[in-house]
């Protein structure tokens, strides 16, 4: 007989299934035969289910399943996608049945055991009619039989997680065996049966041994055993079959034991629990033992949940061996199975995983603030489930954070045992308690607080602890500080927000009102401005002058108390003997360098002794700065006055020699010094006119640093200070203005004044030693004509050892070792190389500051030369 294409086709399946089988095995090829007339029955049967037959609906339904079942929305597309696809292939076809039986399968989650048919099946299967059909009430598509039916002859048949008979046609009943005796072919297999020889089962039940060794094997293990090792297991405890794996970190099934590919999978799923528990358990132990404080707040949330979880798996246990009231078609009489236990601790499972991600990423950070970052990363996942889970965390593992930040911005307390903070206290220098008394730590600032926050509530913490310590305001600070803007919870990233910058306004308008008004710290500045950059012009006049009379001696001989005396008598010459008391006794007339042994001129400079807490909030290195632009400026004083002494020494002894040698041509006696005058003569008109140029170079100089610089400086400075700013914003603004000053004067980064008026000072000083020789020697000449010849040698060797005296101080006396012939001549071509030697300079440092891109250092170039001298002979 011709076979039909489905003849076929169910002959593919069974070989596929059981082999191909031997070519003369014709008892076997009969078998096969009498099995593929039994499932074209099936096939052709008349059995039809009770679902509406509605593709659309089909397809909708198996994409819920494949959604639920954790492989997410896309799969579900992706199963409309390719149903959509056979729907083109062939639009005319009806693809609900092959849908429907699509989704049927997908819905068995094990094969039921099909068992070996009886050799009676095969020889009167086709003495039956083929009108007989399945018995309507075992048909799947009924709703299920009653609880404990065939229950007898599950146990018998040993397939207690595959299903029931009932759920069978009645054909595969019967092809399943009647014979409830019948032992099952996994104890055949293993020969547990003894001998297979004395033991070989009928011949009938040698071709149910058949055809059962190529199907899935009984697990050795019964499910109930497994159950109750997994008990152990999800607490993290070894059991009977599964243990703890060290080299693979997690628990496996024991290999001697023989499970079937599903139950070892299922077995291995909930395995992960007891890793990831004792993962967790470990973590707990170590932080109880040696943790920190955020880790041990971190690990109460982590505790609370494993609570949780072995309140879950004490409620699975007490439901192991609680036979349900009803059962439905391949249910267990356990009370728990493994695919229950599977659904049960899915929220756990996933709870137990966030934790060891959570912990791994803790340990990996330095503890502290990243312990915050690392639970505020979870908190904005997409995940609501991730989310809610992760706020918990945060909001546990954050309690201390919050608790030494509401110290800190509250009270200016920081409570810190373990540094986990991102402020850090450190010992520093007293004068140092503004500026490095305490610290941020980045690596310890949490995510959810930005930058601009973190600035302003290090700097509410740090004011508040200044205006404890150092203003001596405790009493603000405890009642009518931040602490009175408390209101809401700041463990809330919103409120915490609202609450720093409020607290922020308040502190440092408290701060710099203390600051102004209760230690007067624009009234210091202000007076820095006028006593040591030389602002109050009566006050620079008096010092000069009084230093001048006090530094003709040596100065060895002057000492501490000479300069106060100097300091005092400048102060009463001045109006800022009505200066307030607190900012005169801060001015201090000094060294330089106090253990240099020759002091002269040089080392003398004024400072300002700025008293505690000024001293602490304006740094160390900008009072350096004024100081050493004090020590420019009085050294600039110093020759600008010396030179106005010279020219004022210039004109008198000017007007003396005029008088002098108008007495003498009256008397007829002034024809033998006429030689020996002139080149005298000659080399004081020089030093008249370069006086006076080194005077106006000296004046431009001052009046552009004084007017253009300090002056621009200061009103930058306290335009910038006019609105309400904290300490930190006007130390900046004071630092900007005390850099310009010093860039300009000092030359902080480049050429300044003090780097290229340095070789002028030293032109400068020798000028005006030459000048006071030449006139020292033009009195000695005018002295020698006036006496006559008949003075007395006495007077005339005293007169000589005074002028030795001046030349050995000088440094002239001898050039090549031999004495001086005309002192006269060499003084007044010293004087004329000086002055030579002082134009080339000025040259100089016009042609460098012509160079320069700011307009006042050019208009400053024209102001020196504005007659065009020093162009004109270049």
């Amino acid at each position: 007989m011709e076979s039909s294409e489905l003849d076929k086709t169910l002959h593919k399946y069974i070989d596929a299934f059981l082999g191909v089988p031997a070519a003369n095995d014709y008892d076997e090829s009969g078998r096969r035969d009498g099995l593929a007339h039994f499932f074209r029955d099936i096939a052709s049967s008349n059995i039809a289910p009770t679902a509406l037959r509605d593709e659309s609906a089909i397809i909708g339904e198996m994409q819920k399943r494949v959604a639920g079942s954790g492989r997410g929305t896309r799969s579900a597309l992706q199963v409309s996608r390719l149903c959509g696809l056979l729907q083109q292939q062939n639009p005319g076809f009806n693809w609900w049945p092959v849908l429907y039986l699509l989704l049927e399968c997908s819905t068995s989650a094990v094969l039921p055991k099909i068992a070996a048919a009886p050799s009676s099946y095969i020889s009167n299967h086709h003495n039956r009619a083929h009108g007989s059909r399945y018995d309507s009430r075992t048909s799947p598509m009924l709703p299920p039989p009653q609880p404990g039916l065939h229950s007898q002859q599950r146990h018998d048949l040993g397939i207690p997680r595959y299903g029931t008979p009932s759920a069978i046609p009645h054909g595969m009943s019967e092809f399943a065996g009647g014979n409830t005796s019948a032992l099952p072919a996994q104890a055949y297999s293993r020969g547990e049966l003894g001998n297979p020889a004395s033991n070989a089962p009928p011949p009938e039940e040698q071709s149910n041994a058949y055809l059962h060794r190529n199907l899935p094997t009984y697990d050795d293990v019964s499910e109930a055993a497994l159950l109750q090792d997994l008990i152990y297991v999800l607490q993290g405890i070894d059991g009977t079959y599964v243990h703890w794996n060290s080299m693979t970190s997690s628990y496996t099934v024991n290999p001697e034991v023989k499970l079937s590919r599903p139950t070892r999978a299922m077995v291995t799923l909930l395995s992960e629990l007891g890793g990831l528990t004792r993962d967790v358990q470990s973590y707990i132990s170590e932080v109880e033992r040696d943790g920190r404080l955020f880790e041990q707040s971190f690990c109460t949330e982590l505790k609370v949940e494993m609570s949780t979880y072995y309140k879950l798996v004490s409620e699975i246990e007490g439901r192991l061996f609680k036979v349900p009231r009803t059962l439905r078609p391949g249910e267990s009489q356990l009370g728990v199975t493994l695919r229950r236990m599977y659904c049960w601790t899915t929220e756990a499972r996933q709870k137990l995983r966030l934790m060891a991600t959570a912990i791994a990423k803790v340990q990996e950070g330095s503890g502290g603030g990243t312990v915050l970052s690392t639970i505020s990363t979870l908190v904005d996942d997409g995940d609501p489930f991730i989310q809610s889970f992760a706020k918990r965390l945060l909001k546990t593992a954050s309690a201390p954070f919050n608790h030494i930040l509401v110290s800190w911005v509250t009270d200016g307390e920081l409570v810190d045992p373990y540094k986990e903070f991102f402020i850090r206290e450190r010992e520093s220098r007293r004068d140092m308690f503004w500026s490095e008394k305490y610290t941020v730590a980045s690596d310890m600032i949490p995510v959810h607080i930005s930058g601009d926050m973190t600035r302003k509530i290090f700097q509410i913490g740090r004011s508040l602890n200044f205006l404890r310590v150092a203003c001596d305001d405790a009493q603000w600070v405890a009642e009518g500080g931040p602490r009175t803007q408390l209101t809401g919870d700041i463990s809330d990233t919103s409120d915490l927000e609202a609450f720093v910058y409020r607290s922020s306004s308040m502190v440092n308008g408290r701060l710099m009102s203390v600051l102004r008004d209760k230690f007067d710290l624009m009234g210091h500045i202000e007076a820095i401005r006028r006593y040591l950059l030389f602002e109050q012009g009566d006050f620079a006049l008096a010092l000069m002058e009084v230093l001048e009379n006090q530094m003709d001696r040596s100065g060895r001989s002057v000492m501490a108390h000479d300069l106060s005396a100097v300091l005092s008598s400048a102060t009463r010459s001045s109006n800022a003997q009505h200066e307030n008391p607190d900012r005169l006794s801060a001015i201090v007339l000094t060294f330089q360098e106090e253990g240099t042994k020759n002091r002269g001129w040089n080392e003398v400079t004024l400072t300002y002794n700025l008293s505690a807490p000024l001293s602490y909030v304006i740094p160390r290195s900008t009072m350096r700065q004024y100081f050493e632009v004090s020590h420019f400026l009085l050294r600039l004083r110093r020759i600008e006055h010396s030179l106005h002494t010279i020219w004022r020494h210039q004109m008198t002894e000017s007007r003396a020699y005029l008088r002098s040698e108008e007495l003498q041509r009256r008397k007829g006696t002034a024809r033998d010094g006429d030689k020996q005058a002139d080149p005298l003569r000659q080399a004081m008109r020089q030093s008249s006119i370069a006086c006076s140029e080194m005077i106006q170079f000296f004046h431009q100089v001052q009046r552009y640093i004084a007017l253009n610089v300090i002056e621009g400086a200061w009103g930058e400075f306290i335009e910038s200070t006019k609105e309400e700013i904290d300490i930190d914003s006007w130390n900046d603004a004071h630092s900007k203005y005390v850099d310009v000053i010093h860039e300009v004067v000092c030359g902080g980064s480049g050429p300044g004044f003090q780097r290229n008026l340095s070789g002028i000072f030293e032109t400068t000083l020798r000028f005006i030693s030459a000048v006071k020789e030449l006139y020292n020697e033009q009195a000695l000449s005018a002295r020698r004509a006036t006496s006559g010849a008949g003075a007395p040698a006495k007077e005339n060797r005293e007169s000589l050892s005074e002028r030795l005296m001046r030349l050995r101080t000088s440094g002239n006396l001898f050039g090549s070792g031999q004495a001086a012939a005309d002192p006269a001549a060499e003084h007044a071509s010293q004087v004329r190389s000086t002055i030579l030697r002082f134009k080339e300079q000025v040259k100089d440092i016009m042609r460098v500051l012509s160079h320069n891109t700011t307009s006042d250092l050019q208009f400053l170039v024209v102001t020196i030369d504005f007659n065009g001298t020093y162009t004109a002979s270049a």
